[in-house]
């Protein structure tokens, strides 16, 4: 069991308002800087007043965890006087897989600029138990070979490596991460004036931001020891159907947990008098985690009476962090900060402060655009220092509603490979053509946000074949290439940049075996000649999603589509077998197959500056 200890971090030397803290939920004991590890090592950590009580009904319920070391990193503010302030501790997102770094260092460097002290903490995640679990393997077949024994079925089950890895990978335990942060809520409040952290041991907080958002509201409605603030960031809320996050639920709960497991995580179903005041932002458009989760919070909160403040933009997208630039969201940091000071957490000086200094950057902001765009008519509300992604396409892209997930379109997912700064404006539709989509004023409506610098993506295809309807048929050889082209000319008339994407491959096998190479007839081909003659870049989706389901092969790549039994989601009571249309899983992987040929292209390379640097797929897009 490790000691809750306080060590300096390697950027300790050049930032001594950074230091890092590792303890056991199961201990709130620390010791000074001072201390070396051996006098640690002899310590005994005092108990927690919250104990774990897992029971065996309950997910993940077992003597086997992670035993990685929990820690969070302090962010005390510089004050030479160190005064006695509130403290928030943050508990960024990621799905409950791993933890996204832009909601943890910069919303505490934003709350210490407000003038309260910061924790971030790294509590457990899926692959905190994962690497456990290959440990554990590894160690199991070490010992097997070592001291091979005689042993019934029943005992080779209870110690098969391949059934504890599979155990551990499942779910995460519920109440071991609530105990996580309220162990953080107490190690917080202990004083340490050498680096000016003195706390209000009656103003402590926590923001949580997605799947982190979940964790703290359960800590709020659940846990013996609860904060006194709480702030959500389009949080996870629900781990019911339809709304709920499903790799959040997943790596939380599993596939194993009690139909009660749904209604005890589920904050919104916990909510009590205990409950303290409540800051809730989200989007309107939050395709990841619909903005149901919050407005079911808010619901909660008003029927116990509890203060609360919800904040629901009409554009957005998930996982935005502290939404820097971003035309709407952007303002939940100063709603935020008038929030707090009505309750006593920032000084007015320092709001007033705070304020004009963000009048300042957004007057610098305009002036700085005065001229660049001096050419093109940009509306005011639309004033933006980096260019938007606009998205014209079908239901492969389009963004799904509440009652169409688990489906999934690849466009939902793009932002999480792009800067936060980034705007995706996602107007891809079910259904449509190059021809419908026209007729219907959706490319006019384009036109008309479009601004100099954008991107303008393009991908049709898919409908433009169904020869039977003539409001959607486009011949490829003579309709299809004009309607591309008008695609084209807009872009181009306001400035922005065209990028031709072949349409994603249907999974349509022959009877060799092999993947049908026209599962899109000539559309792929046609488009491609387009971006010849026009000289317009082009992603060659279709081929790509091909090499994909090659790759995986024909049983493997079933997943990346929407195959469902009957009865296993209620938005599909009867099953689905849909080789068109994505899962979450699939629309993930297309959209990191579009950053990846962006991020290759010769053409895209300015393009290709607005991602993120490359990651593991397995971390991507999980909130």
């Amino acid at each position: 069991m490790s000691i809750l200890h306080i060590t300096l971090d390697e950027q300790a030397s050049v930032d001594s308002n950074r230091f890092i803290q590792t303890f056991d939920s199961r201990s709130a004991s620390c010791s000074s800087i001072e201390q070396s590890h051996e006098a640690q090592a002899s310590q005994q950590p005092h108990s927690l007043i919250r104990n774990s009580t897992m029971s065996a009904n309950q997910p993940g319920a077992s003597d086997t965890r992670s035993t990685k070391p929990v820690s969070f990193v302090l962010y005390p503010v510089h004050d030479t006087q160190a005064t006695a302030r509130p403290c928030i501790v943050v508990l960024p997102g990621g799905g409950y897989h791993h933890l996204a770094e832009h909601e943890g260092a910069p919303i505490a460097r934003w709350l210490n600029g407000l003038g309260i002290h910061a924790a971030v903490l790294h509590y457990h995640t899926q692959s905190d138990y994962t690497e456990q679990a290959e440990s554990d393997v590894k160690e199991t077949e070490r010992n097997a070979v070592q001291a091979p024994t005689m042993e019934t079925a029943s005992d080779a089950d209870s110690v098969s490596p391949t059934k504890t890895q599979a155990h551990l990978i499942e779910s995460i335990e519920p109440n071991l991460l609530i105990e996580q942060v309220e162990a953080a809520l107490q190690a917080v409040q202990q004083q340490r004036p050498e680096i000016g952290w003195k706390v209000l041991s009656d103003q402590i907080g926590l923001i949580g931001f997605s799947a982190g958002g979940h964790l703290a509201a359960m800590t709020a409605t659940l846990g013996t020891i609860r904060p006194h603030l709480l702030m959500l960031a389009y949080p996870v809320i629900t781990m019911s159907e339809p709304y709920t996050h499903q790799g959040s639920r997943q790596h939380l709960l599993g596939d194993s947990y009690r139909a009660e497991h749904i209604c005890q995580y589920s904050p919104d179903c916990q909510v009590d008098e205990r409950t303290p005041p409540t800051f809730i932002w989200s989007s309107a458009d939050d395709a990841s985690v619909p903005v149901q989760n919050s407005l079911s919070m808010a619901s909660a909160l008003t029927a116990a009476g509890i203060e609360h403040e919800l904040h629901v933009f009409e554009q957005g997208r998930h996982g935005l962090g502290l939404a820097e630039g971003h035309p709407h969201c952007g303002a939940w940091t100063d709603l935020a900060a008038s929030w707090l000071q009505r309750h006593g957490y920032v000084d007015e000086t320092i709001l007033a402060a705070s304020a004009s200094a963000s009048a300042s950057a957004s007057a610098s902001a305009s002036a700085s655009n005065k001229y660049t765009n001096a050419q093109v008519h940009i509306p005011a509300k639309s004033e933006t220092l980096f260019p938007a992604i606009h998205i014209a396409g079908d239901s492969t892209a389009a963004i799904k509603g509440a009652t169409e997930k688990p489906m999934s379109g690849w466009g939902e997912y793009l932002a999480g490979y792009m800067q936060p700064d980034i705007i995706i404006h996602n107007h891809a539709i079910n259904g449509r053509s190059t021809r419908s989509f026209i007729a219907e004023g959706r490319l006019q409506y384009i036109a008309d946000q479009l601004q100099a610098g954008d991107y303008l993506f393009i991908q049709f295809g898919h409908n433009d074949s169904k020869i039977e309807d003539p409001t959607r048929y486009a011949d490829p050889e003579q309709d299809y290439p004009d309607f591309l082209q008008q695609y084209i000319d807009t872009a181009r008339g306001k400035g922005a940049f065209p990028v031709l994407l072949t349409s994603v491959s249907r999974r349509l096998y022959l009877e060799n075996g092999q993947l049908d190479p026209q599962a899109l007839g000539a559309y792929p081909e046609a488009m491609r000649a387009v971006a010849s003659k026009t000289g317009t870049p082009l992603v060659d989706l279709f081929q790509c999603s091909q090499q994909l389901y090659r790759e995986l092969g024909e049983k493997e790549s079933a997943c990346l589509f929407m195959h469902l039994r009957a009865g296993a989601h209620p938005n599909y009571p009867d099953g689905i077998s849909d080789n068109t249309h994505f899962s979450e899983q699939g629309a993930q992987r297309i959209a990191r197959l579009a950053a990846d040929a962006i991020r290759q292209h010769a053409q895209l390379q300015e393009l290709a500056k607005l991602l993120l640097p490359e990651r593991d797929p397995s971390t991507a897009n999980s909130y």
